[in-house]
């Protein structure tokens, strides 16, 4: 039989369709934070010029995720969070504490609901358009700032081929999954190095009439770590990878390969401020890591705990639902079963004339 020539038609891969899964809600909560962050900025500078108290400051860096927490409680009818926040306070009231303290203490437990919505949709907003940049990473003959964005972030290699790109569809969370749990924790442990290395830069922290305040700051600090590292996860937990005939490589690993090489020149950093730099004694900067270290493990595993338990299943449920649509089939399904030897054992197995697909032939002007 003779070679069958097929036209190979020309792919514009822009012109693929975008899946979409921010809902309208989502892009309100977008704006909303947004906004108030950049207020929080302005407002944080007037301080740092007037040099107000460091909890007006520690209320006004965790005030944008604390309004996002009341938007979501309200848009959702999570009525009985703001009634649980609302009686917390009015205890605080009673027991006469500090209006300072009873304020910082609303902003960052509304700011942990706020939080986990970010971190929702944030994952919503960047996994197809991700996981589309990588698979035709490799195959492009001009890459986007986007797409190199994404190969150096997810430690993408030139000798990859990125196109077979597959998720465990079938997800079903069971219990708390602690691996999870753990892996972000080391992540968000990596990205506190960088406000522990401004802590100990800035003599401020250790001022007498601010040092016992610095907590409450800390806290409303690490509130922004989960929301740099959990979007994230959503690929460690659908477990993305890009499939070869030898080893997968999970996606996730290769954000986690970006930090660990990140890891070593930001410690010898950390490590020459605390002997050159500060001039207020190592033991006192000491003392600052490890009450920001346990805030951040505080914050991380409650966060963890808490969007694993509510949040999730609704973000992989609606990644599962567009699945199908952005990868009908495997990129490497063949006709021909690799597992025929197994089959053939079987008696009255039928087998395939392959002959009767014909050969592809490419001509060589097309690549």
């Amino acid at each position: 039989m003779g070679r069958r020539k097929v036209p190979v038609k020309q792919i514009n891969l822009r012109e693929r369709e975008r899946i979409r899964l921010l809902s309208n809600a989502d892009k309100v909560l977008l704006a909303i934070f947004a906004v108030s962050f950049i207020l929080a900025i302005v407002g944080l500078q007037v301080i740092r010029v007037r040099g107000l108290s460091v909890f007006i400051s520690a209320i006004i860096a965790s005030m944008p995720l604390a309004i996002v927490g009341i938007s979501y409680c309200a848009h959702y009818r999570k009525m009985y969070m703001l009634a649980l926040w609302s009686l917390a306070i009015l205890a605080m009231i009673l027991l006469s504490v500090d209006i300072s303290w009873i304020l910082a203490v609303a902003c960052i437990s509304l700011g942990l609901v706020g939080l986990l919505a970010l971190v929702s949709v944030f994952q919503k907003a960047i996994f197809f358009p991700i996981v589309s940049s990588i698979e035709y990473l490799n195959i492009k003959t001009r890459l986007s700032v986007f797409d190199r964005l994404v190969s150096f972030l997810f430690s993408i290699s030139g000798d990859l081929d990125t196109r077979n790109i597959e998720i465990d569809a079938n997800l079903n969370r069971a219990s708390i999954p602690w691996r999870e749990v753990a892996s972000t924790l080391r992540l968000s442990f990596m990205a506190g190095l960088f406000i522990w290395i401004y802590i100990s830069m800035n003599p401020s922290w250790f001022s007498s009439d601010t040092f016992a305040n610095v907590p409450v700051y800390l806290f409303s600090l690490m509130l922004y770590i989960p929301l740099l590292v959990m979007p994230f996860s959503i690929f460690m937990s659908l477990n993305v990878r890009i499939s070869t005939r030898y080893r997968d490589f999970k996606v996730y690993d290769g954000v986690k390969m970006t930090l660990y090489k990140m890891l070593a020149p930001i410690l010898v950093a950390f490590m020459y401020i605390l002997l050159a730099v500060n001039n207020n004694g190592i033991e006192v900067v000491f003392y600052f890591v490890l009450l920001s270290a346990v805030f951040n493990l505080l914050i991380n595993l409650l966060a963890c705990l808490s969007f694993y338990r509510w949040f999730e299943g609704g973000v992989v449920n609606e990644i599962r639902s567009q699945w199908s649509t952005f990868r009908p089939v495997s990129m490497m399904m063949v006709v021909e079963d690799e597992n025929h030897t197994i089959k053939e054992e079987v008696p009255d197995t039928p087998r395939r004339d392959l002959s009767d697909l014909g050969v592809m032939v490419f001509d060589d002007s097309q690549e």
